[in-house]
């Protein structure tokens, strides 16, 4: 393979797991890392890897159920990581972590190379204050709820994976490949990443954006009540003419008041909250019907089959046509 680039001595990369750990944010950058290893042909460089548990037991059960034996705990690790990553897990456990773990995070932060998550991992990496000022991302689902809970960090939804500095983010779930991909490219050169890429049938760099896995809104039961209430009132009137002024008046509020608080319980004007609604409601069209792109953009509010183009281009980074082509699925 030629263009190789060899850094002497092997790499350590350590993955932090906790109860209810999702197997693929481990399973999946750690075959990356270890075909990488395969491809190197090199015992002298490479990577090691280490599952650690956050919490005091070595077996930790994810959320499939499966037992994971992790080889160190927060509590014993005795070793130099070069690169530090956190899986992801559910909301809730985190809200019983052990504050060792916070302590840990901030101590290792200062000795590694590069440090960083997988899916909601970031929200690990924020408790322990480390994203503060930093440009982020995390899953789709989640990621208007880390905005809020941390207000003094930069969250972007939209990339698979993004580097700041030394603090390396990712995406929901199969977001954690990607981002290894790019820590192998950075380490060893595009040719071994292209290698490892092509052997488990990849992308080197992923097309689109993590928004055309999910939608534009957050899920229903995220929302708070007033914009819970302005979703029910547009659902089935998307199709017509709509301004603030008819939401106001029907939510009994006044402009100016109404576009205040719907901007600080949404994150959003409610102009890009029509505008998401919409564009969910198209995606949901190319998915499941056969009607023209034309017709779904009547359907839809937007007017024509250029402003619905632009608005794709804008949220999914993908025109209609290709969305479809990518989501709609064999029949």
């Amino acid at each position: 393979m030629k263009n190789v680039r060899r850094d002497s001595g092997k790499k350590n990369i350590v993955f932090l797991v906790l109860p209810e750990v999702q197997l693929l944010d481990i399973a999946g950058p750690c075959d990356v890392f270890t075909s990488a290893n395969r491809f190197l042909g090199d015992e002298e460089s490479g990577y090691r890897i280490f599952i650690v548990s956050g919490t005091p037991e070595k077996v930790v059960y994810s959320n499939s159920g499966m037992p994971l034996t992790c080889s160190y705990t927060i509590y014993d690790i005795d070793f130099h990581a070069d690169t530090f990553l956190v899986a992801g897990t559910s909301l809730t456990i985190l809200d019983n972590v052990n504050p060792d773990l916070y302590h840990f995070i901030q101590n290792m932060s200062t000795k590694v190379r590069r440090l960083g998550s997988v899916c909601i991992g970031a929200f690990i990496l924020a408790k322990a204050g480390l994203l503060d000022g930093k440009r982020v991302t995390t899953h789709w689902k989640y990621a208007n709820i880390l905005q809020q809970f941390y207000p003094e960090i930069n969250v972007n939804v939209n990339p698979f994976f993004i580097r700041d500095q030394s603090i390396y983010t990712s995406g929901g779930v199969s977001s954690g490949m990607d981002l290894a991909l790019a820590l192998l490219e950075e380490d060893f050169g595009k040719p071994v990443a292209s290698e490892v890429a092509r052997h488990l049938v990849l992308h080197l760099k992923r097309p689109g954006v993590q928004l055309q896995f999910g939608n534009a809104l957050p899920e229903y039961d995220m929302m708070t009540a007033l914009t819970k209430d302005v979703r029910d009132l547009l659902k089935d009137k998307l199709e017509q003419s709509i301004t603030i002024e008819f939401i106001a008046d029907t939510m009994h509020m006044s402009v100016r008041n109404f576009s205040r608080v719907f901007l600080k319980q949404s994150g959003m004007s409610p102009g890009k909250f029509l505008e998401k609604m919409r564009l969910d409601q198209a995606k949901s069209m190319l998915e499941y019907t056969d009607m023209s792109i034309d017709l779904i953009a009547d359907k839809c509010g937007l007017g024509s089959s250029v402003t619905l183009r632009r608005v794709f281009l804008k949220h999914l980074s993908l025109s209609p046509a290709q969305y479809r082509k990518a989501f709609k699925g064999v029949e």
